[in-house]
């Protein structure tokens, strides 16, 4: 029993610190950190009443995504018009219809790509700071090791301390051994408002750190947005859009499958309209007044003894980070490329090879030309573009008008 619980601690705190790396990105765009302390209290109320296993946090996809719009009002313009469409398709069950109508050979194409996509991120990360990163890179590896293949028997929870083990590490190193390349002192910092100044920003990017909330300066941050609607931020909304649903069937079908071992079926499913219900709901009282988007995440604490239990906690956690204003001040010490051994472990060994298993295990292990074409153009699209949503209607093509063209498939 308490071993569980220190397995489910550990989940909770690490991948709430793989979530403050993505705010620490999201903060360098001059998105606020206490108004998205509403998104988690939503998810965790979400979660908790739909029994989602998937928790929301800061993305990766999305914030690459909302990295090209400059303008912070536009961007609340496109990201409440995604909301207004994306509750719609989850209450209605259209994305479950969609992944349903996908099949089975697009899926796991689709999120053998999202696993080539996270393993490209990984790979950005360190070449973005290579001391950082190898740490990272090396003791995720390691623990992997030692927790999967070494073993006869591989420990379910082993993404878990892959988490914890790496990103501690690489942390521990940046934040005081590091040398500052300014100062020359030990321990380095990040600047996050200047580094969205730099990056060409526009709008209300200040933030504020105060954390007693019985004050008038607690409350500066949280001042309506007034969208700005315009043609890009329309163009925006859509890719929000075909983004969450992509993502939303790829990363909630991934972290289920992490609630049982490799190669068994998920002990507890995803319903993927709850959760793009959930996350586009969250979205509203954060970007409105300026806070981050979030989404679905590819999450340790599905290999937590209480998977369920694990993702609220994790959602309340970062909320009260953020309230307390202190998420502002510990992202300036986690680097974001602490997480890179970690999503390469997720996106090669968690997600890449298990999803190409199950394309070459159909059939008895013999997959028809047609489902590997599929799977494959799926992965392909999917990793290419980023974009898990034009993997899977890349996919679909092929399997309905690709015949046409290629009937020999």
């Amino acid at each position: 029993m308490f071993s569980d619980i220190s397995t489910l601690t550990i989940a909770v705190v690490f991948v709430a610190i793989n979530g403050l790396t993505m705010l620490a990105w999201a903060a360098a765009q001059g998105y606020k950190m206490k108004p998205t302390a509403f998104a988690f209290l939503v998810g965790a109320v979400g979660n908790l009443l739909t029994g989602s296993v998937t928790p929301i946090s800061g993305q990766s996809s999305i914030l690459t995504v909302s990295h090209f719009m400059k303008n912070v009002n536009e961007r609340v313009a496109a990201l409440l018009l995604a909301v207004i469409v994306m509750v719609p398709l989850g209450i209605t069950g259209s994305v479950t219809r969609i992944a349903d109508f996908a099949g089975q050979p697009v899926l796991w194409g689709m999120m053998a790509g999202v696993g080539l996509m996270v393993m490209g991120i990984s790979f950005d990360m360190l070449g973005q700071a290579r001391r950082t990163g190898t740490i990272a890179f090396v003791s995720a590896l390691a623990t992997h090791a030692a927790f999967v293949i070494f073993p006869a028997t591989p420990n379910p929870h082993a993404l878990v301390y892959v988490i914890a083990v790496s990103v501690t590490l690489a942390t521990v190193d940046f934040a005081f051994i590091q040398k500052d390349p300014v100062t020359g002192e030990r321990g380095r910092r990040v600047n996050l408002l200047k580094m969205a100044q730099d990056a060409g920003y526009e709008g209300d990017m200040e933030q504020n750190e105060n954390p007693r909330f019985w004050t008038k300066e607690y409350w500066a941050d949280f001042k309506i947005m007034k969208p700005k609607f315009t043609i890009k931020a329309i163009y925006f909304a859509l890719a929000f859009i075909c983004l969450n649903i992509g993502t939303n069937i790829a990363f909630g079908n991934i972290t289920a499958g992490f609630t049982s071992p490799a190669g068994e079926p998920p002990a507890i499913a995803q319903n993927m309209d709850h959760l793009t219900v959930i996350n586009s709901l969250a979205d509203i009282p954060s970007v409105i007044f300026g806070g981050a988007p979030v989404g679905a995440i590819i999450s340790a604490t599905a290999a937590s003894p209480w998977p369920v239990m694990a993702g609220i906690l994790m959602m309340l956690l970062c909320a009260l980070l953020l309230l307390l204003g202190l998420m502002t001040k510990a992202v300036r010490y986690v680097p974001v490329q602490a997480i890179a051994g970690f999503l390469f472990i997720i996106g090669f060994f968690s997600t890449f090879v298990p999803q190409l298993r199950n394309v070459f295990l159909m059939n008895g292990g013999s997959p028809s030309a047609q489902d590997t074409v599929q799977a494959a153009t799926a992965m392909g699209i999917t990793a290419l573009t980023k974009n898990p949503f034009l993997g899977l209607v890349a996919g679909i093509l092929v399997r309905y008008i690709g015949h046409w063209f290629f009937p020999f498939l």
